[in-house]
């Protein structure tokens, strides 16, 4: 798949491109069938008792929209969710056998995006995460990897515990007050997922919260880079924008945090 001139190293908004259609994985009627906006869920065990989980993601979509700025897609958004691990990694290893090892996806091809998640402890936060991927990739046409993350990251939690109860916020915290700040720059040059480690997943966490509840101009750079990027403008670099606004960006990222 071609990627639109631009500025900067880029990643496509996939963890990997696949040829199947989501069609093809819904030919079978599975135990329980659920529609919600933009969302198919198919599951193989009752839903009932999470359908208020289930229920939130079309407002997650809407609250990423206003949040930034970005017009949402109608394309449906495919949810597969099973009761246990075993059963998970079965059904992907059959149906996607290249797919990476993890405890929950989304893939996206050609086509529709897809969620698969398994009923875990995390349930919930896995759901949200990978929800928000799809989100942010059926609507805009690429997705930086760090961003795309870091927004994952951010959204992965309920609305009431997003600003201030990520297990991110304390060392972040604690980096800032000994006046350590994380390289922008360093992330934007992540384009492979085996780049991405628990720092780098931590540092675009932190990057998303200065971005949100920063200085508002923060905030508005970010919503026009994605305005850029949903218009198919080059974009440019994020950090380079941030800077041209925001000349002294790792005092204000370093006070957010202190004072946070």
């Amino acid at each position: 798949m071609p990627l639109p001139a631009c500025q900067g190293r880029w990643l496509l908004p996939l963890l990997f491109l696949i040829l199947a259609r989501p069609a093809s994985l819904t030919a079978a009627t599975w135990p329980d069938e659920y529609q919600n906006g933009p969302f198919l869920f198919h599951a193989d065990f009752p839903m009932a008792e999470h359908r208020a989980l289930l229920d939130s993601l079309p407002h997650l979509q809407a609250q990423l929209g206003y949040l930034l700025g970005i017009q949402p897609s109608h394309e449906p958004i495919y949810v597969f969710l099973f009761a246990r691990r075993r059963t998970y990694e079965a059904y992907l290893k059959k149906h996607f056998p290249t797919a990476p090892v993890r405890k929950a996806l989304f893939i996206k091809g050609r086509g529709p995006g897809m969620v698969f998640v398994y009923r875990g402890d995390n349930f919930a936060v896995d759901l949200r995460h990978e929800a928000t991927h799809a989100i942010l990739n059926s609507a805009l046409p690429v997705v930086p990897l760090w961003l795309d993350e870091g927004l994952a990251e951010y959204f992965e939690l309920p609305a009431e515990r997003r600003r201030h109860g990520s297990h991110h916020l304390r060392p972040v915290r604690l980096a800032a007050w000994v006046g350590k700040v994380p390289s922008l720059e360093d992330l934007e040059q992540r384009g492979q997922m085996t780049e991405m480690g628990r720092t780098e997943y931590r540092n675009a966490w932190a990057w998303v919260h200065f971005l949100l509840h920063g200085p508002p101009t923060a905030r508005a750079e970010l919503r026009s880079y994605l305005a850029d990027i949903q218009a198919l403008t080059p974009p440019g670099q994020l950090s380079q924008r941030l800077r041209a606004q925001l000349p002294d960006l790792e005092r204000l990222f370093a006070e957010h945090f202190r004072n946070w």
